[in-house]
């Protein structure tokens, strides 16, 4: 066993964890607070497991579980983000609103709902099998299996 990094635990697995919040957040400002939320959480119980991935799927887990706690805040419920009312207002304009960097793709995934952007995301991006994903998510292979297969579906009427 190694000794604990956290600093390149952090390097590592920085851009991961922050793709994974983005998910649920929709914002890059949200997306920074609850990604440094769960790198201070890291710090705050230190660990060791065997393998990296282990470390990352504990990242994943940790980072998904302070989203879905942070969006039930009634106070979160009840408030519109900055980028949504921008958004909103170049709609209404006639103006195209200002997109971030990416493939049309990749966005495509990130706007889906969670159920299935956060699985679409594990699988294609970070290159996990159905059973790992359903492994971190605390589901059935086939319930990651048939979320794939409806992300595809949405992601097919999306960009056609």
């Amino acid at each position: 066993m190694e000794k604990f990094e956290p600093e390149r635990i952090y390097n590592l697995y920085f851009d991961t964890v922050y793709k994974v919040c983005f998910l649920y957040m929709k914002n890059h400002a949200d997306t920074q607070d609850m990604a440094q939320e769960t790198f201070c959480q890291l710090l705050s119980k230190p660990f060791q497991y065997e393998t990296d991935e282990k470390t990352k799927a504990w990242l994943i887990v940790s980072a998904s579980n302070l989203c879905k706690n942070h969006l039930k805040k009634w106070w979160v419920k009840k408030s519109v983000s900055y980028e949504d009312s921008i958004a909103e207002h170049a709609d209404k304009n006639g103006l195209v609103a200002e997109s971030g960097s990416g493939s049309e793709v990749y966005r495509t995934v990130m706007s889906l709902d969670e159920k299935y952007a956060l699985p679409t995301y594990l699988y294609y991006y970070e290159g996990y099998k159905t059973a790992e994903i359903a492994k971190i998510l605390h589901t059935k292979p086939s319930t990651i299996q048939t979320r794939l297969a409806k992300a595809r579906e949405l992601l097919k009427m999306e960009l056609e």
